[in-house]
């Protein structure tokens, strides 16, 4: 039994990996790491992430992307989930050849009243210090590699503001061919 114990907590401890952050670069811009840590509040939910009103992508539970940006001011927004999240801005202040990490956290509170009142939801958006931000990232599940990795990496200068990215089709009827 023992045996059978210690073989379970060795595999257990030998599928972790080690998250390892890249450097900045001169040509590429300063790096920002976007990241939501394993949480059962809000499993459910996936915001979508705007930098500069540029939708760039959603961030699932356990996941997270390596962005290039530019140094100095730029608006990071998740959006609103309609009846379920309000929308959260965080304005970050991005420095040259330094490594930034945003953790989105997903906060569940009850309310305790007369009548039936859901669930308050809500995600936060906040600067986190290396130290702790490249613990959380390695416990992340959704961890790119590989070919994964270079979808993971954005370059918001390739991308559209949202305004230009609406589409009919998004709002088509499935059942109406």
């Amino acid at each position: 039994m023992v045996l059978v114990v210690l073989v379970f907590l060795v595999a257990c401890n030998s599928n972790k990996v080690l998250f390892v952050p890249v450097s900045a670069s001169a040509e590429k811009g300063s790096v920002v790491y976007i990241y939501r840590p394993i949480k059962a509040a809000n499993v459910m939910l996936t915001p979508d992430v705007s930098i500069a009103g540029i939708k760039t992508f959603a961030v699932g539970n356990g996941g997270y992307k390596q962005l290039y940006l530019s140094p100095g001011q730029h608006a990071i927004k998740l959006a609103a989930i309609e009846g379920n999240t309000p929308a959260v801005e965080h304005v970050l202040n991005v420095v040259e050849g330094q490594v930034h990490y945003l953790r989105v956290d997903a906060l569940m509170k009850l309310e305790f009243g007369q009548t039936y009142q859901p669930y308050k939801r809500k995600f936060e958006l906040m600067e986190v210090l290396a130290e702790i931000a490249v613990t959380e990232l390695s416990a992340c599940t959704d961890i790119d590699g590989n070919e994964d990795q270079k979808k993971a990496v954005i370059s918001i200068a390739d991308e559209q503001p949202e305004e230009a990215t609406f589409s009919v089709d998004k709002t088509a009827n499935p059942f109406s061919r």
